[in-house]
């Protein structure tokens, strides 16, 4: 009975990990901190990539945590509007048919035996080899597309602040085309 349990126990076990969701994971790429930047009009303040999880072929998340672009967020320092910084806000989502059977390769095992049977002589003399090759086949790929939402304009003073995708960004100081700002 209870080597019955520990085998059903095993043969789920790979379905429960199949069946995470899939979920989209998004990471700010630009440093962070209490450290006071600075930066120049088109320079980008905050840069954020978004990853989402690989499916299975059940529709889960892929077991091994293989990702695919799932786009990003982009705030750019524009210029200064009298004592006002300036930002531009661009929002680009990917749109991917990428899964675990797009992206993975396949290695075919191709098993030969060779016989060899004959005489030398009067004795009779048989022989067999087995050998085993591989075919490598690279995985299909897969297509996306993306797109960009319209770009936002956020304009804020000494001291103010907005939060994107989770971060704060602060503005310290504006003087003619130039930015000091911390990313918290």
């Amino acid at each position: 009975m209870k080597k019955t349990t520990l085998a059903t126990a095993l043969l789920a076990l790979p379905l429960v990990t199949a069946c995470a969701p899939v979920e989209t994971k998004t990471s700010l790429m630009t440093p962070a901190g209490n450290q006071i930047r600075s930066a120049g009009p088109g320079d980008v303040v905050m840069s954020f990539q978004s990853r989402k999880a690989l499916p299975n072929v059940v529709g889960g998340a892929d077991i091994f945590g293989r990702t695919t672009n799932a786009g990003g967020t982009t705030v750019r320092f524009v210029g200064t509007q009298g004592s006002r910084a300036v930002f531009e806000r661009t929002d680009v989502t990917v749109e991917s048919n990428a899964t675990t059977m797009s992206e993975s390769p396949m290695i075919i095992p191709q098993s030969t035996t060779t016989t060899v049977q004959g005489t030398i002589g009067r004795t009779d003399v048989y022989g067999t080899a087995r050998s085993t090759s591989y075919q490598y086949i690279p995985p299909r790929g897969s297509s996306q597309y993306a797109t960009a939402q319209r770009p936002i304009a956020i304009t804020l003073g000494s001291g103010q602040s907005v939060t994107i995708q989770g971060r704060t960004l602060r503005v310290v100081s504006v003087s003619a085309n130039a930015l000091k700002y911390v990313v918290e």
